[in-house]
Parts: structure tokens; sequence; C-alpha cells
């Protein structure tokens, strides 16, 4: 049976997480799925829709940014049946996500991989996936990290995740279903959902018929003596069952799981003689025998598996590792789980390191370049062959072509308004520093090993990624042949080449207010454009962030430029990280994923960059109030500086027009402490005042 390993994305200085794709013939499994993991996998036609499993490396949006908007889209196709495997707090991290998901036909298994729990492991026809848990220097596992939880608290989160994903069914009832049901866009558009009247009153009158309803709900509650979280009515009745039970807290843990994978049996090979010399002539009869079952010949002689079939063998093994930093390298190099797999002194496990095939590295800055790290890798056998993902090594070229082919031709014709993203086409590093030897190769997108019939590595599906630059060039050219005779083609591409580095080095300082689109995508994201993000930027009060979804951050990176500014970016005037530590506000106009999925990378980042800053900045969040429920929540999961944040309910602020009480007014009136974070927004950015109003989109979403 053929079966491989395809590097989805590999880890650089733009993402910081390698994501895996293991193919079987019956299914797929994907170790980490970060942010842009669905967009890369669609403009690449990698195939996920057999998807088995998910094993997350760490319960952090580094590792599994790309994962709620791929449930989305998986659940929407039908998809059934879905494991997914990670560390500590990934129950608390999939039951956060109830606030804007509501998939209950998927069907999804969350599988905890706790350290000291000896029932902690994956596996099903294909893999056998065991966890090796490593930690920081210094970090003592407490009690509520170690071994199975039975408690309260995680009988609650399970609950959560299972009424918004389902239960997982038998494969005969999954596929039957599947056939049968609609995806939930399809239910709501035979509904009706997309055919509502579109004029003010009526969306005034649904809103207020919703209030009305959940009110009554909440009413119910209480008198049967629910205990449910206090919350504001603005939010979508629909899920109500699953948003306003509290989830229990939990705190940050630094855990790190690398995986040790093995492959199902390999049969014997058939021997075609041997099944001659016994009688039998070729046909389904041969079928049989190859599958273990004993067969029968016309003169009734039973022939068994045994006669015609060679022994069995094990498959091979492959191994993620996930060090994120050198204070992981002394819990990794000396974890004994993997000492059956490095050379020793007897022959106790050769059989076990014959079978290892593949280790695949992801690593955090600096880990590569450490002494103890190569020592440690130097004493896998030499057959193995290592894929070193690591920032120094792999560089930081842009994957999605066919964005930057469109980005390049508007750049082409003008460049100020349409930036050339940042990219880099050549390493920090030789992967030679790492370790000299053949077996040692930096992986690329789409770069495969085959595990099985034949382990070799296969580079055909590597594209051949073209650099910003050079798509620029040839947009050019395109361009110039179009619209000029033969004859002057070489001097207006060279005319065009002089006025467009003109125009970049025009400007040092950015215009007085930009304001930029990085995502325009809708719904899904796609080969051409991601999903919605804008940002404004003020110059001398701040930066702003309108709406952001998936990948928001990374497109922030190439557009700005990380960690120097770009060259090509002159109108803001800021690199990436000046940028992000100018943010005065977040503004998110609804709870639809593609608008919001970026948000927690884009806090993280932004409370690391500014924490340790004397000034102690605050930013502001203008959003729905279910998004900041799903904010708490999630910060129990990883850190995004919520004691910093200054939250402003679109609720709170939203305006309506009514003609007898004199046009334009605030509908409820403004809270006393919405009033005060109002006022400091307005006196961040220097507006003269804000508001939003209500959209005809879903419910609960607001303009500004």
């Amino acid at each position: 049976m053929k079966w491989s390993i395809q590097i989805v994305r590999p880890n650089t200085h733009n993402v910081e997480s390698t994501s895996v794709l293991v193919h079987f013939p019956s299914g797929r499994y994907l170790f980490n799925c970060s942010e842009g993991t669905q967009r890369l996998s669609f403009e690449n036609k990698v195939r996920v829709s057999k998807l088995s499993a998910v094993f997350l490396t760490r319960v952090d949006w580094d590792s599994m940014g790309g994962l709620p908007g791929m449930l989305l889209t998986l659940a929407d196709t039908g998809a059934k049946n879905l494991t997914i495997s990670g560390g500590h707090n990934l129950t608390h991290a999939l039951a956060a996500t109830r606030h804007f998901i509501l998939r209950n036909q998927m069907g999804v298994r969350v599988n905890e991989l706790r350290d000291g729990d000896a029932a902690a492991v994956y596996k099903d026809e294909n893999l056998k996936v065991a966890p090796v848990h490593i930690y920081p220097d210094g970090y003592m596992v407490t009690d509520r990290e170690w071994g199975a939880d039975e408690s309260e608290e995680a009988t609650t989160r399970k609950m959560l995740v299972a009424r918004a994903f389902g239960q997982q069914q038998p494969q005969s009832a999954a596929a039957a279903d599947k056939k049968k049901k609609k995806s939930p866009a399809v239910q709501q558009k035979k509904r009706g959902y997309y055919n509502e009247p579109c004029d003010g009153a009526s969306i005034e009158q649904k809103l207020q018929e919703i209030e009305n309803q959940h009110q009554l709900q909440q009413q119910r509650k209480q008198e049967v003596g629910m205990k449910k979280r206090a919350r504001s009515p603005d939010h979508n009745s629909r899920q109500a069952q699953i948003s306003d039970l509290a989830l229990p807290k939990t705190e940050p843990t630094p855990v790190a799981l690398c995986y040790i994978s093995e492959g199902p049996e390999v049969p014997g090979k058939f021997d075609v003689n041997a099944a001659k010399a016994l009688g039998l002539k070729a046909g389904p009869l041969y079928g049989k025998l190859t599958r273990g079952e004993s067969v029968t010949t016309a003169d009734g002689t039973v022939i068994h598996p045994s006669q015609c079939v060679g022994p069995a063998r094990l498959s091979g093994i492959f191994i993620i590792i996930d060090c994120p930093t050198p204070a992981y390298i002394n819990s990794l190099v000396t974890s004994p789980r993997f000492f059956p797999y490095l050379n020793a002194s007897d022959d106790t496990h050769a059989e076990t390191r014959e079978r290892l095939l593949l280790v695949v590295h992801s690593l955090g800055s600096g880990v590569a370049q450490d002494e103890r790290y190569k020592a440690w890798v130097k004493r896998f056998p030499v057959h193995v062959r290592h894929m070193v993902s690591a920032p120094e090594y792999v560089p930081d070229e842009n994957p999605f072509q066919r964005h930057l082919r469109v980005q390049a031709a508007m750049a082409a014709i003008d460049p100020q308004t349409y930036v050339l993203p940042q990219s880099a086409s050549e390493p920090e590093l030789s992967v030679r520093s790492f370790i000299d030897s053949e077996n040692v190769t930096v992986p690329s997108s789409l770069m495969v090993f085959d595990m099985e019939p034949k382990p070799q590595l296969d580079c055909s599906k590597v594209q051949n990624m073209i650099t910003p630059q050079e798509m620029l060039k040839m947009a050019t050219l395109k361009a110039a042949s179009q619209q000029r005779s033969p004859k002057d083609r070489a001097t207006e591409s060279h005319d065009h080449s002089v006025s467009i580095s003109s125009s970049v080095n025009s400007s040092s300082d950015g215009d007085e207010l930009i304001v930029c689109p990085i995502g325009t995508g809708s719904s899904v994201p796609s080969i051409y454009r991601n999903v919605s993000a804008n940002i404004v930027s003020v110059r001398g009060y701040g930066g702003i962030v309108l709406d952001c979804g998936e990948s928001t951050v990374s497109l922030l990176k190439r557009f700005l430029g990380y960690p120097k500014r770009n060259a090509y970016n002159t109108r803001v005037g800021l690199n990436y990280t000046e940028f992000v530590s100018s943010l005065k506000l977040l503004y998110i106009s609804h709870m639809h994923a593609d608008h919001h999925l970026g948000a927690i990378l884009l806090l993280h980042e932004w409370h690391q960059l500014t924490k340790s800053l004397a000034s102690k900045p605050r930013l502001s969040v203008v959003a729905p109030a279910r998004f900041m429920a799903w904010i708490e929540d999630y910060s129990g999961v990883e850190d995004l500086g919520l004691d910093r944040l200054d939250f402003v309910s679109c609720h709170n602020i939203r305006i309506s027009y009514d003609q007898a009480a004199g046009g334009v007014h605030f509908r409820n009136g403004i809270p006393a402490y919405t009033q005060t974070n109002l006022d400091k927004i307005k006196a961040d950015l220097g507006l003269t005042d804000m508001a939003t109003c209500s959209v005809i989109h879903c419910p609960w979403a607001y303009g500004l």
C-alpha cells in the first residue's frame, strides 16, 4: 500500500509552525494547521476532504490558527467524524469556538494527549501516533496537566464541544447521513434566510424580535434555576444554548508535543509461481489469498495464504519534532522516548532504528544552531532522512503565487497604491551549517517523502517560487508588449522600471492618512484574495484594524515589511513591528469567522511587542459582545494581554434613524463605562465622533 508524507507549509519567519499532511488511500492526517493552511491547500490542489485526524504540536494559535476555518469548510462540505489530538487545554480551546461555530452534525472527537496518561495515543487502521511531551527549562508540570482529566470541569468542556460539533457516528451511518443532508448554508437558503426584506425598518423590527425572544428565554431559564453567565442580549439566540454556559477557567501551558508515528503492517508479497504450482489460475482467488483468506480449488483442495504469500512486515516510522525555542532542548534530548531510535552500543532496538525513515524538525529561531541539538540529531541512524524546517534555513518565499501575480500586475500600473509584497528567495544560512549530510533537506511546500512501497524523496510537485520582483518584471513586459511596437518595448520596460524605482524611493515617512485593504475576499479564502481585513494608519496618532480575517498578520508582515520595512511600502511609512506597536483600535463588524479569525494572533503579537514598554499602552476593541466572550474564553489558552484591552460593544454605540425623535440618535443611550472607553478612542485617534449601525447580513452585524 502506498502512503506518503507531504509538507504543506514549512516554518519561516512569517509562519512559526510546520504543517504536514500524511496521505493514505483511505484518509488524510494533518499535523498542525496554522493560519493560511486551508488557502494554501486550495491553491495547490492538496485535497483535505478525506481528513480523518488532526494533530497539534502545541495548543496555541501558531499551530491551530487555521483549524476553526477549516472545520467550518469541512463541515459545510459534509465531512464527518474528525478526531483532533493535542496537549493540555485542547478541549478548552475548541469549546471556546462555540461562540461562532455551530456544526453539530459533523462529529468531532477531542483526544487530549496528557502527560502521564498511558492511554494517550491515537490508533486507527492506518496510523499509530504516540506523543512525547517536552517542556522549557525550569518548568514544573502541575497536577492539572498530569494524567487523564476526569474532573467536572473537563466534563463541561467536553459537553460544550459535543454541542457545537456533535458526536461521532459509526462510519456506515455517517456515509448515509452525508448523502441525504445538505450543508447548513444550503439549508439556510432553502428556508429563505437570504431573501428577507432589506429596508431599515425591517432590520430594526427583526432585531427587536430576536432581543425579545432572547429575553423571554433568559427569563424561563432563571425560573427553572439554571445558572447562566450574565450576558448582553445582543447575540444570536440560535446559539444561546451553548454560548451562554460558562466555560471553566484554565491557564496557559508551555508544553510542546512531538509525535512518533508508524504506519500499518505491510502484507507479504504474493508468489505467483508458488500459486501456479498449487494449481491456481490468475483471477479473484489471487486477491483473496493476498487479503489473508484461504481458497478452495475446483478439485476441492484448500490452499492457505501461507503457501503462496510471504510474511508480512512492519511498516516505516516517522517522527515530528517541535522545539519552539532553545529552552526546550534539554527536555527533548534527554527524553527516554527517543532512545530506541538513536544509535546505541547495543542492538536491542536495531529493528526499530531500521524502520525509522523520516524526521521532520519544526524548529524555532536559534534551535538548529545550538550544539546540543546538532549532537542529538547526529545520533540518529545515517539512513534517516531529516527535513529541517527552521527560519534560518527556509527562505521566506511567498507561497501564494496567484495572488502575487495579480498584485504584481497592479503594481506595474500603480506601485504606490498596490504594494509589492516582501519576500526572500535566499535563506539566512546554509543547511550545511546544521549537519553536512546528503540526507538533510530543507523542506518546501508540496515536498513529498514516500514511505511505502519504496522510501524516497519526491520533489516533482514543488513549485518554482517566483519572486515579487520577477513577477513585476513579467507584468511590465506583458503590458509593454500589448501597448507598444516591438522596437519600443525594451525602452518602455526600462523607463517603467526607473519610474517604479523612483516612486519607491520618493517617500520615507508615509502619508498623513492611509486606508489599505489587506484582504478583500468573502466567506472563504480564495486563490487570488484573502478574507476580509483593512488597516488605517493615521500619522501622529496610531493604527486601526477594521476586521481581521485569517492570515492578516502574515499579510501585514509582507506588505509593511518584517523585520525591516518593505522597500515598496512608501505610503504607510511603518514596518510591521512599528505598525502593530502603534495600534489604537481593533474593530470587528460581526462574528462570521472570515472577519475575525486573525484577531487572536494580532492581539497576541500586539501584547508581546508592547508588554515591556514603560508606557503600558492599551488597545481599544469595538466588536459584538460575543467577540469579547470568545476572547475571554480563549485567553485561558494563550496570553492576549486581556488586562490591557478596553472593550466597547457595538450594540452600545448603535445609532438609529427615527424621524419623530429628530433623526439620527443613539438607540439605547450610552452606558457610562462605554462612554469612558469611547472618549478614549476619540482622543487616541483624533476623532470627533464614532458610532455603529445595524447591517443586514447576519444577526448582530454592524457597520462603523
